[in-house]
């Protein structure tokens, strides 16, 4: 296996990601690796010795034994895929500090998108009434299944499309365009954000059921918008500490960064499908929308919540063995994970969805699967995320020139349109939260918006979940 190391430069991601290159590529951390336990510590420790420049536990809080790992920082003389092969040689459980998108190539079948006669809607399945419009007007949503007092719930009570979120039928790109396999960013991360302004969706507004229970619904992202940036009705959203906040610009290019606002627009969402919510909005993800597995590990384990949405996901040299960690802390606590599955149009598991007991979302439009969603049977549920319409910094004009008689393509004003399975599962999390208001329980929620018999499912898609 062979490493594409980044570019020695200060823009984007450059020194922060390398690439793993091979017939399942991932990204990770240059020269970190993580290994499992105190005995793979002192293994570490006497095959390396000084070329292990710092070694510390993942999860301070943590005993040694009780799922500790330990993160390695090693000099230049040692590339870090080496020192895991060496490592797992000597039966350590080793793995490279992996990195994670906010969102490449598969043999595992034809996309669900086009399965029939290869194009998208040709197959039966997706030619049948059930999707002959974008509101899902067909016999399926009036059978005394749907009509029954169990799914009365307003998660079940709406056509799929008829959510004032859901503004177009008109396809965006999805939020990145593959970071692990899209070659022209694998050196900095530099392009251009696929969000959009937009007008405001002019939605019904929403409030709380009297005397409701407020849901803990935790946001792991890229933050919030800084003070003067962000939508008003974020203002009372909870944080922890300054790193919470985000600007639309961080690189001075004058251009929106690539993953800016990301957290933003999954906090706004949330809070219009299911206002009453107590969200904490954190910061796991730059800019550029990468983040390290052991970061994000901790702050799950740091995290006190009924929910918390992962918008980003990544792929791993076998499997992310910190992370695994700390959902599954989580998941003890009681917390209910909801991650989004990517926009790569692969079946490859991405982490965290594809984790056991993870709620792994992909993204429909009103054609049935969006092209670009990852898929499979790790999937759990699939929620609307084509051009989606949320709240996103309130001024902003970058240096992208506006067409001739067009609208300009990057000056927004509070709100802005945009496409991705991260913004699928803040849906799902909105649909779980809903059902926690009305006094069930996390497990509870997720059996009746999840796994209840006789809900909609696609094939490699999972439950389809919508809220009006």
């Amino acid at each position: 296996m062979s490493v594409i190391e980044p570019h020695d430069s200060d823009e984007g991601w450059a020194g922060r990601v390398a690439f793993a290159s091979g017939p399942e590529p991932f990204a990770f951390v240059p020269g970190e690796v993580v290994v499992g336990g105190g005995r793979g510590r002192d293994i570490a420790s006497e095959l390396f010795g000084s070329r292990l420049d710092d070694i510390e536990p993942v999860f301070p809080s943590r005993e040694e034994g009780a799922g500790q790992f330990f993160v390695m920082r090693t000099n230049e003389e040692l590339d870090a895929i080496t020192v895991v092969q060496d490592l797992r040689l000597e039966g350590v459980v080793a793995q490279p500090n992996h990195v994670l998108f906010a969102h490449g190539d598969c043999c595992c079948g034809v996309h669900p998108a086009d399965r029939g006669q290869g194009c998208v809607g040709a197959s039966p399945v997706y030619a049948s009434p059930v999707y002959a419009s974008p509101v899902y007007g067909s016999p399926v949503y009036a059978s005394p299944v749907y009509a029954s007092p169990v799914y009365a719930s307003p998660v079940y009570a709406s056509p799929v499309y008829a959510s004032p979120v859901y503004a177009s039928p008109v396809y965006a790109s999805p939020v990145y365009a593959s970071p692990v396999y899209a070659s022209d960013m694998q050196a900095s991360g530099k392009h251009h954000s696929s969000a959009r302004p937009a007008a405001g969706p002019g939605a019904v507004v929403r409030t709380a059921p009297a005397g409701a229970y407020r849901p803990r619904v935790t946001v792991l992202d890229t933050g919030l918008a800084r003070d003067g940036l962000r939508p008003q009705s974020l203002d009372g959203v909870l944080h922890q500490g300054a790193s919470w906040q985000e600007g639309p610009d961080d690189d001075g290019d004058q251009y929106l960064d690539p993953a800016a606002g990301h957290g933003t627009f999954i906090s706004f969402l949330i809070d219009t499908l299911c206002p009453g919510c107590d969200i904490t909005a954190d910061r796991v993800l730059t800019n550029y929308g990468e983040g390290n597995e052991v970061a994000i590990a901790r702050r799950i384990d740091e995290a006190d919540t009924d929910l918390l949405n992962l918008s980003f996901g990544g792929y791993a040299m076998e499997h992310m063995n910190v992370l695994a960690a700390a959902v599954r802390g989580a998941q003890v606590r009681g917390t209910v994970v909801v991650a989004s599955a990517g926009n790569d149009g692969t079946c490859r598991a991405t982490f965290p969805a594809a984790l056991p007991g993870v709620i792994g979302v992909a993204a429909i439009g009103p054609s049935g699967p969006a092209r670009f969603s990852n898929y499979g049977p790790w999937v759990r549920a699939c929620a609307p995320g084509v051009d989606m319409v949320s709240g996103f910094f309130t001024v902003f004009d970058g240096a992208g020139p506006a067409p001739a008689g067009g609208t300009d393509p990057d000056n927004f004003a509070g709100w802005a349109r945009w496409s991705g399975t991260s913004f699928s599962a803040p849906v799902v999390v909105a649909a779980l939260a809903r059902e926690l208001q009305h006094g069930l329980t996390s497990a509870q929620a997720v059996s009746r918006v999840i796994d209840a018999p006789g809900l909609l499912r696609l094939a490699d898609m999972g439950t389809v979940v919508n809220l009006a």
